[in-house]
């Protein structure tokens, strides 16, 4: 009965974890969903896409899996400790009633669990971004600057409306010129189709508002921030880089430039965030985690380039064992918060 216990608990582990994943990556999932109702994705695309999401997974990934995993079950067994164990008082000896009762824990764990995930991966985020962030160009080192300016629309979803992020980061970037602050612009955003083209459409509003079209390139394959900010590395070799957007894209914007080793600052155009927005941009953080840490996600055109995998090393083998050891403290202390009908305690 052990052994199948242990077996029940691994693959319920394996089931959270999947279950935890799901918020971050709901609007890929819904995206799948509609092209599969549309047409346009069958069984064996929908599985070289699955198969795409692992396929840049290397050493590094799999020990942030382990890392990743042992932080949700030691979050789980903190939360059933001292918050669900209150619970326990309602198991009854009914198969049915407790293994509902034991099933609706679970949910609740996974909850609060993802939620104090997100609310630790933004605190972090904006803990080492918000410094970065200038909000007027007295806040800047006077000098000269490449600006990387993030794509977005230019009009709104009815086509006829100008998009106000648009607007406030064309009149971001006029500020910085006309403060004398601007080597060179790139305007990397998304040219998906012959009929959308954000950095010719930015380009064009900058050169009418008496920016020089010489000093400007384009990167069309700027479809995510993770690719803007690695392909100006990559492709287009900027290094002491001011990125232009609004203050809440920023943070993700310059945490992905540490990560990648893009030395930059943020200067924040204009716009607050509506509710929806608010709930998008604090799911893309912990998304923009699991991507770097779990997945090694490279952009749609160009790749982060080749990195050295974990060796038996005095150095690697003493960070494999930490994870390890966190790893095994982790099951330890979850084990008995998956224990099916335990007692009543005394509460």
């Amino acid at each position: 009965m052990k052994g199948l216990k242990f077996l029940l608990y691994i693959f319920i582990l394996v089931l959270l974890v999947v279950l935890f994943l799901i918020p971050f990556y709901y609007s890929d999932i819904s995206t799948l969903i509609s092209d599969i109702n549309n047409g346009k994705e069958t069984l064996s695309s929908v599985w070289e896409l699955t198969k795409g999401y692992f396929s840049n997974v290397d050493s590094w990934n799999i020990l942030g899996f382990f890392f990743l995993a042992a932080t949700i079950l030691v979050i789980h067994s903190v939360v059933d400790h001292f918050l669900l164990y209150k619970l326990d008082k309602f198991y009854s000896g009914s198969f049915f009633l407790d293994g509902l009762l034991w099933i609706t824990k679970r949910l609740l764990s996974l909850i609060f669990t993802a939620l104090l995930f997100i609310f630790m991966a933004n605190l972090f985020v904006d803990f080492y971004s918000n410094i970065r962030i200038a909000s007027k160009t007295a806040d800047l080192e006077k000098r000269k600057y490449t600006v990387l300016l993030l794509g977005t629309s230019k009009l709104l979803q009815d086509g006829v409306h100008e998009n106000f992020y648009y607007t406030a980061r064309i009149d971001a970037v006029k500020e910085l010129y006309d403060a004398g602050y601007i080597s060179k612009i790139l305007i990397s955003g998304d040219n998906s189709t012959a009929d959308y083209n954000e950095p010719v459409d930015m380009m064009r509003s900058l050169v009418k508002r008496g920016i020089p079209k010489k000093i400007i390139k384009l990167d069309f394959a700027g479809f995510r921030t993770l690719d803007s900010i690695v392909r100006s590395k990559r492709y287009f070799g900027m290094q002491d880089v001011v990125i232009v957007s609004q203050g809440f894209h920023l943070q993700r914007a310059l945490f992905l430039s540490w990560y990648f080793g893009v030395d930059a600052r943020g200067y924040e155009a204009k716009g607050d965030m509506n509710w929806a927005m608010f709930l998008r941009e604090h799911l893309a953080v912990p998304k923009m985690i699991l991507d770097i840490a779990v997945l090694n996600t490279q952009p749609e055109y160009g790749t982060t380039g080749v990195r050295r995998q974990i060796n038996f090393g005095q150095r690697d083998l003493v960070f494999i064992a930490f994870i390890l050891i966190y790893l095994g403290i982790a099951i330890y202390l979850s084990y008995d918060a998956f224990d099916f009908g335990k007692k009543r305690r005394n509460v």
